[in-house]
């Protein structure tokens, strides 16, 4: 019965950037970039194709096709590099290519269509016991979306990326013909695809694995450790993630430099007794921080600024007991990324014998920018395990590896394009010498020898210019 009631629960409207919404025509004018922008200039698209089934992706793709007009694929436009905005074109909008087709208990898969936001698919999945064992903790994450760009989760150190939990594909090449893969069946295709970013063709349908979970009332207990000195959170964070507690359901650190000094924390969430108190214990502690997530963005803008820096605390200093959804969800009901100045997030994927030294060099030079031209102010690193047989087929000695993940707060003043540009070229070249990829839906250098060496798809497939551009 509680499993039934869960999902209105995480419906219930708490949106981490009230300024704006994801299904409005306005949105098709601007990715992720927005949120570090607000007053971007808008890039519209022409024509905008919603297809409902696959045969409609068929239709769309071989209309563009014959009147030679190259599509964008996006839904909820969370990329901020460029990468669903086609300004003047035509865009394959994948916001009605959202259903759950089938769940087949017995092989443990759901077969979803690639608009459906992965956390809807977990809401239904819900009612029958089950979830995704990854998921973005965005509530408006799609599947198709995660697939494009790999899908990392605080449980990737058990089940690796988003793509190392798809069986399946079903896709339509720039041709307009239908073709399904997986790691046996055309396998080439499948490693093409994912984390393809959409250069490759069109994604349609999609065959997850999934996990027998009552997330809405499952409780684990969070072994929270504090850190005050940079270097200690490092080396703790680098022991849990390099070799994972056998016990460790879910894992994560962050590291709050403020300019004035730090403080870092890592979690690692264990199963624990269901007992009345920690039950009690969660809904009071996340009761408290989801409300500060419902009203923020609704307050006076002084008020609303010192909330967010409460519901930061909250985040730091994470409950003791969450159930599997709070837990999953982490910052999204707590957070409103529209309040207070503008953020960007920039990301790395480290393999752990670089992680030490990855960390130190970005989080060295993304300071040494906020000294030299005051463009940050906070600079929270995030980190995450990640044991992907993705990652790992064509670097076999590179078992484990880790997102590093850079949330910076921007004096909107101080940041321009070209500043941006150069701190992102910069990232790419420490990641290029380390032996690191970057996340490509993050802002990267647009130079395509750079862009070849920093993205993980490029091992799969050699060029990095969509086929049909």
């Amino acid at each position: 019965m509680a499993t039934r009631r869960g999902p209105s629960r995480w419906r219930k409207r708490i949106n981490s950037h009230e300024a704006f919404v994801h299904d409005s025509i306005d949105s098709l004018g601007y990715d992720w970039g927005r949120i570090a922008d607000p007053a971007v200039k808008p890039q519209f698209p022409f024509k905008v194709y919603l297809p409902r089934t696959t045969a409609d992706v068929v239709r769309v793709v071989k209309e563009a096709k014959a009147l030679g007009e190259p599509l964008t694929i996006r839904c909820k436009g969370h990329s901020s590099n460029g990468l669903v905005l086609n300004e003047g074109g035509s865009v394959l909008l994948t916001e009605k290519l959202n259903a759950v087709l089938s769940v087949d208990e017995a092989a443990m898969t759901a077969t979803v269509q690639a608009g459906a936001v992965s956390a809807e698919v977990d809401d239904e999945l819900a009612e029958l016991g089950l979830g995704l064992p990854v998921i973005g903790d965005h509530a408006h994450v799609t599947v198709g979306g995660f697939v494009s760009v790999g899908g990392i989760s605080a449980s990737s150190f058990r089940y690796g990326l988003f793509v190392d939990i798809v069986e399946r594909l079903e896709w339509v090449d720039w041709d307009g013909e239908l073709h399904t893969c997986s790691r046996t069946e055309d396998a080439d295709d499948f490693y093409r695809l994912v984390l393809g970013l959409g250069r490759h063709g069109v994604i349609a349908t999609i065959t997850v694995r999934v996990i027998r979970v009552a997330k809405y009332d499952t409780l684990w207990e969070n072994d929270l450790k504090l850190y005050r000195e940079f270097d200690q959170f490092l080396s703790k964070a680098y022991v849990h993630l390099y070799q994972p507690p056998d016990e460790a359901r879910f894992m994560r650190g962050m590291w709050v430099d403020f300019g004035m000094g730090g403080l870092g924390q890592f979690s690692i969430y264990t199963d624990t007794a269901q007992t009345t108190a920690a039950r009690r214990r969660n809904d009071i502690a996340y009761g408290f921080l989801h409300s500060i997530g419902y009203v923020s963005g609704r307050l006076p803008g002084a008020l609303d600024r010192a909330l967010k820096y409460v519901g930061l605390a909250g985040i730091v200093l994470s409950p003791r007991y969450a159930t599997v959804k709070n837990a999953e969800t982490f910052s999204d009901k707590i957070l409103d990324a529209t309040v207070g100045e503008p953020t960007r997030y920039l990301v790395a994927i480290a393999p752990m014998r670089s992680f030490d030294a990855v960390c130190r060099r970005l989080s060295a030079l993304l300071k040494d920018y906020r000294r030299r031209t005051g463009c940050f102010t906070v600079i929270t690193l995030y980190v995450k395990g990640i044991h992907s047989e993705y990652l790992t087929r064509k670097r076999p000695d590179d078992r484990r590896w880790a997102e590093i993940l850079f949330y910076v707060a921007i004096d909107r003043k101080k940041m321009t394009d070209e500043l941006l540009d150069r701190i992102a070229d910069d990232m790419d070249d420490i990641c290029i010498e380390e032996g690191a990829y970057r996340y490509m839906h993050s802002r990267t250098s647009k130079d395509p020898e750079r862009m070849r060496r920093i993205d993980p798809n490029a091992a799969y497939f050699a060029a990095l210019e969509p086929s049909h551009r």
